[in-house]
């Protein structure tokens, strides 16, 4: 039992580095704060992360007999190493594939876009900045509405559809020529605080960081896969930041 015991930690304790360096990529690049509770990130890495510490050290502990022969040990170690990397490599896989690749600003809201929604085929019609999705946090730039009537209404049916308007590469444009529009369309600072003023501290604090005077923020709603949140714009529309909590009507 002492044997297995130690087998299993070992294997723990090299399962926890992994853990922490996927931790680092997921959360550091793919899924920068507020994005893991927005976008999914949190949830598919918990259980990415219950593969690498649970499946691997618990098969070690079983297998791990000190009265096994030395070759048929590493057999069977290489197995269970085997399917850890390959569950590892799929949760990754997963995970990244889910990423939020596009903030864009969308006639009135903002939408966070995950690579995995991302209409592959048009993104030869994306301004050349964008066509190769961002890998560290999401790309920001403004979705237009379609001026033909044809399109408009396919525009309808793929929203109906589950395809926002954000995630057709065709209709994307350089967000800086669209701030002004999102910085006259968003709402007082101050109606947040009337309503939450719980957030105070965490405004206060993308303020700073964006190095701006938090009563002359403004916000929109910001959509996302998994819960709702807000984009706060400093002057002119530059974004601030996000929150992951509702934002007011």
């Amino acid at each position: 039992m002492s044997f297995r015991i130690k087998a299993t930690a070992w294997h723990s304790l090299a399962s926890a580095c992994v853990a922490l360096a996927a931790s680092w990529l997921v959360f550091g690049m793919w899924y920068p704060s507020p994005l893991g509770k927005l976008a999914g990130g949190s949830s598919l890495f918990l259980l990415l992360m219950a593969v690498d510490l649970i499946l691997g050290p618990l098969l070690t502990l079983i297998v791990a007999n000190p009265s096994k022969q030395s070759r048929e040990l590493a057999r069977d170690l290489g197995v269970i190493l085997a399917i850890q990397v390959s569950a590892l490599a799929f949760g990754v896989h997963a995970v990244a594939s889910a990423r939020p690749a596009i903030l864009a600003f969308e006639i009135d809201v903002f939408r966070v876009v995950s690579a995995n929604e991302v209409e592959q085929e048009q993104l030869a019609m994306a301004p050349i900045s964008v066509r190769n999705l961002s890998w560290s946090g999401p790309t920001t730039l403004a979705a237009v509405r379609p001026t033909s009537e044809q399109e408009q209404y396919e525009t309808i049916h793929l929203a109906i559809a589950g395809i926002p308007l954000a995630a057709l590469p065709r209709y994307w444009r350089n967000y800086d020529d669209h701030a002004g529009l999102a910085w006259d369309r968003a709402s007082p600072i101050a109606k947040v605080l009337n309503q939450q003023p719980n957030l105070k501290q965490e405004i206060d604090k993308i303020a700073y960081r964006a190095q701006v005077d938090p009563t002359l923020l403004r916000v929109l709603p910001l959509l996302a896969r998994r819960a709702e949140g807000m984009v706060l714009l400093a002057p002119g529309g530059r974004v601030a930041g996000m929150l992951a909590a509702t934002a007011p009507p």
